[in-house]
Order: structure tokens, then C-alpha cells, then sequence
């Protein structure tokens, strides 16, 4: 039975721990992670794309 105990509370401990550590982890709101960013035109190129080709 103290086998039993001992192995619950370890990994109750450890369980705690991970999402402590998940929890404190998360600096950074997901929103602002990845996606497109706008690239400057490059050079001999318009902005505008309709004036491009006419």
C-alpha cells in the first residue's frame, strides 16, 4: 500500500510541476507568433500593382 502512495504522489508532483511549467512557459500571446509580414518592393518594382502593366 505505501508502494501505492508513493507512486500516486510522484506523479502528482510531477503532473503539478509540468503544468506549472506549461503555464509559466507561455510568454508570448500565439497571435503574434508566425504568419505573413509585409515585404518591401523590391527594387525597379512599383508599389501599386495596377500601374505595373498597362
Amino acid at each position: 500500500m505505501n508502494f501505492i502512495r508513493r507512486v500516486l504522489m510522484v506523479l502528482g508532483i510531477a503532473g503539478a510541476a509540468g503544468a506549472i511549467l506549461r503555464l509559466k512557459g507561455r510568454s508570448e500571446p500565439s497571435s503574434t507568433r508566425g504568419g505573413w509580414r509585409p515585404m518591401p518592393p523590391l527594387d525597379g518594382e512599383s508599389a501599386d500593382p495596377s500601374s505595373a502593366k498597362q
